[in-house]
């Protein structure tokens, strides 16, 4: 019990260390100092939390490991040293999760796998049950920018001229409806998402190309379409990361 007790105590000062750093950063960036924009990247997300993870927990699961080395190699790839290591990814992880198989019993894999399943579920219900009316409005632009951090945002777009967004879900929920918009070309939407879920609702003639990469991610098209009637000349383009996230992308 009192180990217990220190354990949360240590967890709750981490976390707050944390947090007064990650706010003393971005203070710092606001005021023009020349911090590296790699601190505020999902990768760093990652780490942060399995270092929190780690603390809290005196650093007997492996969790904690998990998460640091997947935002770890990430980061080092893609905003440090720009190198791609991604090829030799795949087969180290495959590996790493075969020996945990090995070395954990199986009842506390499924149990986990259930309980993330249970969770991920219920927040998202709750997310879009709770968004509220200021999270929900029309946007006349032609770009959009979303950002939902332990909150649900939905948006409607109603440009004829849309030129493509960024959504960035970090433990939330975000919905973008572009039935009432149009598209000439090629259009990007960059999503990533972090432990949290992105619904996409598009018309039904659009040509979606999915490039988006990621860890444990699902990219869903549950849309009811006709390849007959495609319109080659209006493709979205879904690029970004996905790490424990989803993608949805539905069509009405």
């Amino acid at each position: 019990m009192e180990n217990s007790n220190h354990n949360r105590e240590t967890g709750r000062i981490i976390g707050g260390l944390i947090l007064v750093g990650v706010g003393g950063a971005l203070l710092l960036r606001n005021l023009d100092f020349p911090i590296p924009h790699w601190l505020f990247t999902w990768p760093m997300i990652l780490i942060l939390i399995g270092v929190y993870s780690g603390f809290k927990h005196n650093f007997q699961n492996t969790s904690w490991i998990i998460l640091m080395a997947i935002g770890g190699f990430f980061l080092f790839d893609k905003y440090i040293f720009d190198i791609s290591l991604e090829e030799y990814f795949w087969p180290v992880f495959i590996m790493f999760i075969g020996i945990l198989f090995m070395i954990r019993p199986r009842s506390r894999w499924r149990d986990k796998a259930n309980d993330f399943r249970n969770d991920w579920k219920e927040k998202w219900n709750n997310d879009a049950a709770n968004s509220s009316s200021q999270n929900y409005f029309a946007d006349n632009g032609d770009t959009f920018k979303i950002n939902s951090v332990f909150s649900g945002v939905k948006r409607t777009i109603l440009s004829k001229n849309f030129q493509g967004g960024s959504m960035s879900c970090v433990f939330g929920g975000a919905e973008i409806d572009l039935t009432q918009a149009d598209i000439n070309g090629k259009v990007v939407i960059r999503i990533e998402a972090v432990f949290g879920g992105a619904k996409i609702i598009v018309p039904a003639n659009w040509v979606i190309q999915n490039e988006i990469d990621g860890v444990f991610h699902g990219v869903e098209d549950k849309r009811n379409y006709n390849t007959s009637t495609m319109n080659a000349d209006k493709i979205l383009v879904l690029k970004g990361s996905a790490v424990f996230g989803g993608v949805e992308i539905r069509s009405y």
